[in-house]
């Protein structure tokens, strides 16, 4: 392990990659992402996929049809799908800027039909609106495929 360059000491690698983990906004995005994925963008893929091949009935088109939705069963596969995308993309950190800001329209959009049905799932609504503006204003972060790629980020000046 290098102690030392010169008259300056070198800082341990594991701390260098534990302290810019934790100043980006990978903790939130993970963290979100897998929540996302597993109470609604999994399950909701799931289901479009028998609602749209196995022709099996679904409670969210009966939902957005309660709430005047128009075309629930078109909306709600679309919906979905999205979610699904959208959990992904965050865990991965992939064009997350990008589809946080495809998902705020979804986000207000549900937190219209539970106001509709006076639903307890607003609540859910409320808090990943602010996570989701978060991550389109300050992506992905440090640790992510945005970054190891290079989207989003400004080309260097060329001398």
């Amino acid at each position: 392990m290098l102690i030392s360059v010169g008259d300056t000491p070198a800082k341990p690698v594991a701390d260098e990659v534990l302290g810019q983990f934790i100043k980006s906004p990978a903790i939130l995005r993970i963290g979100a992402g897998a929540v996302l994925a597993w109470f609604h963008g999994w399950p909701g893929a799931v289901s479009a996929y028998q609602f749209l091949w196995k022709e099996q009935p679904w409670e969210w088109v009966g939902i957005l049809d309660k709430a005047n939705v128009p075309y629930p069963h078109l909306v709600a596969p679309a919906a979905a799908m999205a979610i699904a995308a959208v959990s992904l993309s965050w865990i991965l950190g992939f064009v997350t800027r990008l589809f946080s800001t495809a998902f705020i329209p979804i986000i207000i959009g549900g937190m219209i039909v539970a106001h509709r049905l006076e639903s307890s799932h607003i609540e859910a609504c409320a808090l990943y609106l602010p996570i989701a503006v978060t991550l389109v204003l300050f992506g992905s972060g440090n640790v992510s495929l945005d970054f190891f790629f290079k989207l989003g980020q400004m080309p260097k000046e060329q001398p």
